[in-house]
């Protein structure tokens, strides 16, 4: 196949330079040392506590300096930083440990964290993207700022009666605020939530020229480092071994990471956002990541270099995360992102997402290594969340939104109606679904329920809105569509690949991802799936025990198949069809394997779309797709082709090769007839449109199995234009022709749990 249309010169992609500081601060005097303000190792929180932040303002009154923290074990509440301070950890001894915050329990010390500040733009993002001072060491508006030496922060502690580690510092949020102009208040909280003020390790927000470097981290809570509108900052020779986000570079422009080790089994390793917590559009651009590790190990193993593996999900039911990823919250934007000679080890791989309609464009990422991957190790997406102010009727300052407003769904996103909120009016409008219709499927495991899109009337109205009664303008939006553009992955080897999740390219109707470069590249999957498999989309899952690095024993449940945290309503569907024609007329439902559902709104994770019909790439809504000098192989037999293209225009594949099985297509092209455009999946009688590939090229002698699909996908309501049931009813039924109870588990997926 050759393509029809013109080929446009290839897009020089720039890359980050960072922060471009290649000589570190060192300690300079003069130098101010915490035992000589009160503080004492082994001591009390609250004077320890004191005694540092009077280290800190008396170096801040003599216009800078270093506070060093010496040898010892200093158990304290929140450091305040401010400008032109180097807080230094003297030796390898020298450690900050989070105190336990006040529970109305005999273990605590005494004490809170600084309360999570007042912020207008909460609900915007995660709770965790609001606040910043509810942390172990925390500086907002300041600059020149260091936190160096050979030290520990350790938001966790050894429980001396059984030996078990103690998190202090939570991997959660306190329940956010009901009026945008209050900080939380600390004292009408339950002691629950008190222990779970402190959720932070290291926490910034509009600072200017930071550098950390050579310390350690342990246990350092949601967020061990996270770092809002900062710029000009670098990362340099650390360790951080934590039990949720090791790094969050949120909305932060000219950023060097460089030569670290970041290991979070249970969220990200590396993670870039560009959240609203700033309450600005402040894109994060100019972030360089370099010579860098990341790996989900048992938390605090790889510290103590025991690289423990017992435990084998994330608290989300995927596979260890530890990723290099860009977004979620991605309301800002991404612009010039390179990351180069980074080894992946035990993790989710590389992902970059925007679906809050930011632009993402301009990423790097090259000369990197993968190995014992648990997601597709490249997954590119544009989706459509729109996480975004848009500014609604109201003029009180409620976090959510009253019900009379300007959006049905997602009612936090709308700002109030004045003035110091800023003007966010709505660009465009989405419909609401009705998503309240049950599904059971004989066969399947107990509790293999969930619900779709009401099929008779799937969207709801805003009698508020500015047409109450088109279901269109049920949800105000305050952006436009995201873009994903001008993305080059080169020169990566991945090996021992999760088999449930292709290398996969998911965009929009209407709105592709745009100008994908994949060139030198190997994968090894570890295969052994059949198509069955992304037919039946079954939910086979099994509670196993475990004993984590360091803390009791403890069961988790793994996924063999569909991971149902997210997977939802429609994507959990068999990937069926109805033909009327079959069973004497009163029909029948017939394999669709290349018939998915978009998931347009869903949180962005390989895993949505459940089991894909690919083994090696899936891509959907791509626009100027390169693939060259690319293997794709399995280690085990695998039923399904290698590439599956669905709606791509302009793509072209060089020196590319594929294993596949006797009588399995190396491509399949899907040209589809019932398609609609974006957000606009499940409203009724909305005309549809056919959508194919285009301007294909591949190599002589690879087999192509061309695919037409003439019925919407499953879940989506009957109408006018299209009759027939699309999911399973008591009317149209559908069973699993082998029960799950004895169904066997691929074995390829765990390949060290017995089956």
């Amino acid at each position: 196949m050759d393509p029809v249309g013109p080929v446009d010169p290839p897009v020089v992609i720039p890359l980050a330079t960072g922060h471009g500081l290649e000589i570190l601060p060192i300690p300079q005097s003069p130098f101010f040392d915490i035992r000589a303000y009160g503080a004492v190792s082994g001591g009390a929180a609250i004077p320890n506590q004191a005694a540092i932040n009077a280290a800190i303002d008396a170096a801040a009154v003599a216009g800078g300096g270093t506070v060093v923290v010496p040898s010892g074990d200093f158990k304290t509440y929140s450091i305040r930083l401010k400008s032109n301070i180097n807080l230094h950890l003297q030796s390898k001894d020298s450690i900050i440990r989070a105190a336990v915050p006040m529970t109305g329990s005999a273990v605590n010390d005494g004490g809170n964290y600084d309360a999570p500040e007042a912020n207008l733009f909460v609900g915007l993002q995660d709770q965790g993207h609001s606040h910043w001072a509810n942390s172990l060491i925390y500086g907002i508006d300041i600059e020149n700022v260091t936190i160096s030496g050979p030290g520990l922060i350790d938001g966790s502690y050894v429980d001396g009666g059984n030996g078990y580690v103690v998190n202090v510092l939570s991997g959660s949020d306190p329940s956010e605020v009901s009026n945008r102009t209050l900080a939380l208040d600390i004292d009408a909280l339950s002691d629950a939530q008190k222990l779970r003020v402190g959720n932070k390790a290291i926490a910034l927000l509009r600072a200017n020229n930071v550098v950390m470097r050579d310390f350690s981290m342990l246990n350092g809570g949601h967020f061990a480092i996270i770092g809002t509108e900062v710029t000009n900052w670098t990362m340099d020779n650390m360790i951080v071994d934590t039990n949720r986000d090791a790094l969050d570079v949120d909305s932060s422009q000219n950023v060097t990471v460089r030569k670290s080790v970041f290991n979070s089994l249970t969220d990200d390793a590396i993670v870039l956002k560009g959240s609203f917590g700033g309450g600005r559009y402040f894109a994060t651009r100019n972030v360089l990541i370099e010579d860098c590790t990341v790996s989900g190990y048992d938390a605090g193993s790889v510290l103590a270099k025991t690289y423990s593996t017992n435990k084998k999900v994330a608290t989300d039911l995927d596979g260890p995360t530890a990723r290099v990823k860009l977004g979620t919250e991605g309301t800002t934007g991404f612009d010039t992102i390179t990351v180069r000679n980074v080894t992946f080890d035990r993790s989710r791989g590389f992902a970059v997402e925007s679906v809050d309609g930011a632009e993402l464009k301009n990423i790097v990422f090259t000369d990197s290594t993968m190995k014992n991957v648990s997601s597709s190790p490249i997954f590119i997406r544009l989706g459509d969340r729109g996480r975004a102010p848009v500014t609604g009727n109201s003029a009180t300052d409620e976090s959510v939104s009253p019900t009379n407003n300007v959006r049905l769904d997602d009612r936090g996103w709308v700002l109030p109606n004045m003035t110091k909120y800023g003007s966010y009016p709505p660009v465009r409008y989405i419909p609401s679904y009705s998503k309240n219709t049950a599904v059971s499927i004989p066969g399947a495991n107990s509790g293999t329920n969930f619900s779709i899109v009401n099929q008779t009337a799937p969207t709801v109205l805003n009698q508020n809105s500015v047409q109450p009664a088109d279901p269109l303008f049920a949800n105000a939006v305050g952006v436009g569509m995201a873009r994903v553009y001008n993305i080059k992955i080169d020169n990566i080897k991945i090996t021992d690949v999760d088999p449930r999740y292709p290398i996969l390219l998911a965009g929009l109707v209407d709105n592709p991802i745009e100008n994908v470069t994949i060139s030198n590249v190997s994968v090894e999957y570890r295969g052994g799936l059949k198509m069955e498999h992304a037919i039946e989309q079954r939910q086979l899952n099994q509670t196993i025990n475990y004993t984590s690095y360091n803390a009791a024993p403890a069961t988790q449940n793994v996924p063999w198949l569909t991971n149902t945290f997210f997977a939802k309503n429609e994507t959990l569907l068999p990937r069926v069809s109805w033909d009327p024609a079959l069973n004497g007329g009163a029909g029948a439902w017939v394999n669709d394997p290349y018939n998915i559902p978009e998931a347009t709104r869903d949180y962005p994770e390989p895993s949505l779309f459940g089991v894909l019909p690919s083994y090696g790439i899936y891509a959907r809504h791509v626009k100027g797709l390169t693939v060259e000098n690319v293997s794709l192989t399995y280690a085990t037999a695998d039923e399904r082709p290698a590439v599956v293209l669905d709606d791509v225009d302009t793509a072209k594949f060089s020196g590319f090769t594929a294993k596949v099985e006797t009588g399995i297509p190396v491509f399949v092209t899907v040209t589809n007839t019932k398609k609609r455009v974006a957000d606009r999946e499940y409203v009724l009688n909305e005309p549809y449109k056919t959508t194919s590939v285009t301007h294909l090229t591949i190599p002589e002698g690879q087999t192509v199995l061309e695919v037409t699909i003439d019925r919407p996908a499953p879940g989506t309501p009957p109408d006018s234009l299209y009759s027939s049931p699309t999911a399973p009813s008591a009317e149209a039924p559908y069973s699993y022709a082998v029960p799950s109870a004895t169904y066997p588990k691929p074995a390829t997926v765990y390949p060290d749990i017995a089956p």
